[in-house]
């Protein structure tokens, strides 16, 4: 009896331009969103903390809405307990967006591929070819609000703002299907 070896699918090539394009392609399709915080969100109205700061900017840019809130709370003290009012704000997000928005956050821009700095050949998991790139990207589409002062203090916009002089660097992963090269989201293998 003689075994018949069954043909595995020759490795596919990748050249670097293909590889370019399919990362390029992935990081302009995913929009980049801002979550500093979870809203809606209170903070008292003399509140200079870095929230309040960043809840106001994002309503002088228009990003959120804002209304006046008022509570009786019990405040203890040395002398006592009583009772006052605390006044405030709620900021949360315009009506028209609260009611279609799916994803929470703040669109601030598209990556996009600086340089492919290490491509590995294809290497064969279970039934897939895949090859990892380590690659330098930066924001693209940057949005005007995001270069507002306050915003400094978030490292990811403020990085973002540098990011062509300053790219991000990650390592992602490509998959071929068994006809075509795709960007593939997670880990190798992994389906």
């Amino acid at each position: 009896m003689f075994a018949i070896p069954v043909p595995a699918w020759a490795q596919p090539e990748l050249s670097e331009q293909l590889a370019a394009k399919l990362i390029d392609q992935a990081l302009r399709n995913e929009p980049l969103l801002w979550l500093p915080f979870p809203l809606p969100y209170d903070v008292d109205r003399a509140s200079r903390s870095k929230d309040a700061q960043l809840l106001a900017a994002l309503h002088d840019h228009d990003l959120l809405v804002r209304e006046d809130t008022m509570e009786m709370v019990t405040v203890e003290s040395a002398s006592g307990t009583r009772r006052q009012v605390r006044v405030g704000w709620r900021y949360d997000y315009p009506n028209e967006t609260a009611e279609s928005q799916t994803v929470e956050g703040f669109y601030y821009g598209r990556g996009r591929l600086k340089n492919i700095m290490e491509l590995s050949p294809a290497y064969l998991i279970g039934d897939y070819y895949y090859a990892e790139a380590y690659i330098q990207w930066y924001v693209e589409d940057l949005q005007d609000w995001v270069t507002d002062p306050v915003f400094l203090q978030a490292r990811t916009l403020r990085r973002s703002q540098e990011s062509f002089e300053k790219p991000f660097e990650k390592r992602i992963f490509l998959m071929h299907n068994g006809t075509d090269w795709g960007f593939w989201q997670g880990q190798p293998g992994a389906l």
